[in-house]
């Protein structure tokens, strides 16, 4: 065999040598050694840090040797700021030492920035509220030169931070000869038929009930005055409810 062929075999055969030698080394670690490393930690019973002060928990964990991890901030009504809302894994669950434990942290109740909503439409302003999750409440409505529907007024200032589902109220331009019309609330519930009414620039007056074996209870069977009557802003409108 020439030379040249000779060193190629040899060469051949030192690589598959070594190759074979960490193939077999890796199925050793993989197999034998790191289950054995894994195994040998002690078990941890995960205990629960939901409502305590983010390092206090940080400081329990650590000393039961679990990795804390501060996983990320999110809002919670209930919960104080800068305590834990959520843990993963779970209070209770059964562990090694040296397991990673996520924790996310109370940011405290949401708040939205109120909006300006002085110079927009009355149907703006509604749509604007309710995409920021406040709700719209009593309407009220002013002479002005303005043009009619138009917001002049709100009972919160603008940047100020409100809760989600704020009830807000507005005052709106009628023009200068304001005649509201009173709306049609038979069938709706009472609750129903007040916001309706309120969001009309109206309020409720009397209330009186009449049995019916058709209806729910609490079910608007009449008004006074009718459903599309003129009237002035914050008349009252009197309604007959089953029960």
């Amino acid at each position: 065999m020439p030379l040249k062929e000779k060193l190629t075999s040899r060469l051949a055969i030192k690589i598959y040598i070594v190759l074979s030698s960490l193939f077999i080394l890796a199925f050793v670690v993989d197999a034998v050694i790191m289950p054995a490393i894994v195994h040998s930690r002690g078990e941890i019973t995960i205990p629960d840090v939901t409502g305590k002060k983010a390092d206090a928990a940080v400081a329990m964990l650590m000393e039961l040797d679990l990795q804390p991890q501060i996983h990320d901030t999110m809002p919670h009504p209930k919960i104080a700021p800068g305590s834990i809302v959520f843990q993963n894994p779970v209070a209770g669950a059964v562990v090694r030492e040296g397991r990673n434990v996520y924790l996310s942290v109370s940011g405290g109740e949401r708040h939205i920035i109120m909006p300006n909503l002085r110079g927009r439409s009355l149907r703006d302003a509604r749509m604007t509220l309710e995409q920021m999750d406040l709700r719209v409440g009593m309407v009220s409505y002013e002479a002005s030169g303005l043009p009619a529907e138009t917001v002049i007024a709100q009972n919160v200032a603008p940047g100020k931070p409100v809760r989600p589902n704020q009830v807000i109220e507005i005052t709106v331009s009628g023009g200068s000869d304001i005649e509201m019309e009173i709306p049609y609330v038979i069938g709706f519930s009472l609750d129903e038929a007040q916001q309706r009414l309120l969001e009309g620039g109206l309020r409720l007056g009397a209330v009186s009930y009449k049995k019916s074996d058709n209806l729910l209870p609490n079910t608007v069977i009449g008004q006074d005055p009718a459903a599309g009557t003129p009237a002035a802003p914050n008349t009252p409108v009197n309604l007959v409810v089953a029960h």
